[in-house]
């Protein structure tokens, strides 16, 4: 078990790094103690009151947060974690909420996974949101990749976003599915609906600002102006289009 504070001496720079945040100290062993034979270096909280300094000071390559920290929640640290860094997040669960899942999704969790669950799945998840972060954000543009717009590039094969300049644009998983699937029916309106029973596996009801919040932030990344978008377009009663992606300063 990892004392709550981190030393940077204690570990090697380049193994793949883990911080796991649970009050549970026997699954905290347990989990922690596999995933050292599988080759990471996993850095354990039991307590929340040193997550942030942390995950500066430990700078993970990943994030294992559970969902119950006695008075804090795994979604608001997921949420306050978004507000400063998007190092890929695993939300662990005792039990199955759908209505947890879908706000974790919303505040950018990567995956999902019951404590119940065997190490080995938890590894095989862990490994899969490693694959698709490191595809995100290293891997080369490749003849598969699906070219919407010259410069963007939705590689839906890796399912990634490359930006006109050949950098990665950063998506969580609801982020990404949203965008597929309005890139899927360019130029034809996408309902609420439609949007919410694809990413969050729930119908849409009056209120629900699940949709609208994903759009919001997609909008952040992808739009020169978000306040007057060109890519994403809302239509009244309708739902959302998508145009194009924008068009590179140097093309306009």
């Amino acid at each position: 078990m990892s004392d709550p504070a981190y030393n940077p001496t204690m570990f090697d720079a380049n193994k793949t790094r883990i911080l796991l945040v649970d009050d549970d100290p026997g699954f905290v062993d347990q989990l922690s103690a596999y995933l050292s034979t599988q080759g990471f270096e996993t850095h354990c909280l039991l307590e929340v009151s040193h997550f942030i300094q942390t995950l500066d000071s430990f700078a993970p390559d990943l994030v294992i947060l559970d969902q119950r920290l006695g008075v804090v929640t795994g979604t608001e640290l997921l949420k306050y974690m978004r507000e400063r860094s998007d190092v890929p997040c695993i939300i662990l669960t005792g039990h199955s909420d759908p209505l947890d899942r879908i706000v974790n999704l919303e505040f950018g969790a990567d995956d999902e996974v019951n404590k119940s669950v065997a190490p080995r799945e938890v590894l095989a998840r862990i490994r899969s949101v490693l694959r698709r972060a490191r595809g995100q954000a290293s891997l080369p543009r490749t003849p598969g990749a699906v070219a919407a717009q010259p410069g963007w590039r939705l590689d839906k094969g890796r399912r990634s976003l490359l930006r006109a300049d050949g950098r990665p644009c950063p998506l969580t998983t609801a982020e990404y599915e949203t965008l597929a699937l309005l890139h899927d029916n360019s130029g034809s309106p996408v309902s609420r609906d439609a949007i919410s029973l694809h990413v969050f596996r729930r119908p849409w009801r009056e209120g629900d600002r699940a949709v609208d919040t994903v759009i919001k932030k997609l909008r952040r990344k992808i739009e020169p102006t978000p306040e007057d978008p060109e890519s994403i377009k809302t239509v009244r009663q309708l739902g959302y289009v998508f145009v194009a992606f924008p068009v590179a300063d140097e093309d306009r």
